[in-house]
């Protein structure tokens, strides 16, 4: 992970946000994702609808980008829990690294930043979604000590509900406790 910086991201960072969000839709969801899905998420998520996002970023949501030689090769968005799971106050929103750029530490790197942003707004505890399908995923936040929710609920995207794709929730009770949280000199 020599050279990556992860940063604050800005209005600047709309275009490659969206091209990142993209590439890593496509190459993850192929095949567990509606095709309708996978082809209209670029006309919704595009770098338009990033830039909106980025200009108001703040009361508690955070977008943080993993930058290697000048380029963006991952993202994550973080906040306030959006729909309540009891004992959960923060939530992981969105986590991008482009295909070519996995399995490096990005990844950790960008979660461990937004939970450090997390812990400072007092959402000690905090969960993401993630597709069933997506094992890869799955074994991600598994890796992070993340712990199953036991909730579950139907995709649903541009007023479309899809009963076949379910996503499930995974959390951390107190993110103090998380390992990942430490950096490299030993704070959290």
């Amino acid at each position: 992970m020599t050279g990556v910086r992860v940063r604050e991201a800005g209005p600047n960072d709309a275009e490659p946000v969206a091209q990142v969000q993209a590439q890593t839709w496509r190459a993850a969801y192929l095949g567990i994702l509606p095709h309708e899905v996978l082809i209209g998420f670029g006309e919704a998520q595009d770098s338009a609808f990033w830039r909106r996002v980025l200009e108001r970023v703040g009361g508690g949501d955070a977008v943080l980008v993993a930058e290697f030689e000048d380029h963006v090769v991952g993202f994550v968005s973080s906040g306030p829990m959006r729909e309540r799971i009891p004992g959960y106050s923060g939530e992981f929103y969105a986590l991008y690294v482009l295909p070519e750029a996995q399995g490096c530490g990005i990844g950790t790197a960008l979660i461990a930043q937004a939970g450090r942003a997390l812990i400072r707004r007092r959402w000690i505890s905090a969960a993401v979604w993630v597709l069933e399908d997506n094992d890869l995923g799955r074994r991600f936040y598994e890796g992070l000590g993340g712990l199953p929710l036991g909730v579950a609920k139907t995709l649903a995207y541009r007023g479309t509900s899809y009963p076949a794709v379910r996503e499930v929730a995974y959390g951390w009770p107190d993110l103090r406790r998380a390992p990942w949280l430490v950096d490299e000199r030993g704070r959290r």
